[in-house]
């Protein structure tokens, strides 16, 4: 008994020391990155910002900055991976708050801040 487990943990560090070397020594294409990522290029997504509140809400998507109006949906094409941030106090949020993170899922979806 003490030979069979010797022998299959000698047997299973062979196996993970070989898989090692293969995946070290496998080219990149060989995984599976987003072209996005390979090509450098960003994908924008376009989606629609409301604020629901009673008062207006200043946010900052990336380098833009912009006032959403109560009731008031503002398209906007944001590249992927931008962070909605407060810019100001709000009786909701607090200043320098993230908001939302923009992904592909949020593609022509309307996001609301209460």
């Amino acid at each position: 008994m003490i030979r069979r487990f010797v022998g299959s943990t000698m047997v299973l560090s062979a196996v993970l020391l070989l898989a090692g070397e293969t995946v070290y020594a496998a080219p990149i294409s060989a995984f599976n990155v987003p072209v996005q990522a390979k090509m450098g290029k960003t994908k924008l997504v376009s989606l629609q910002l409301r604020n629901d509140s009673k008062e207006p809400l200043k946010v900052k998507a990336g380098d833009k900055e912009m006032t959403l109006q109560p009731g008031v949906e503002t398209p906007v094409k944001l590249a992927a991976g931008t962070v909605i941030v407060a810019e100001e106090t709000t009786p909701s949020f607090a200043a320098g708050s993230v908001l939302a993170t923009v992904s592909s899922e949020l593609s022509h979806a309307t996001v609301a801040f209460k």
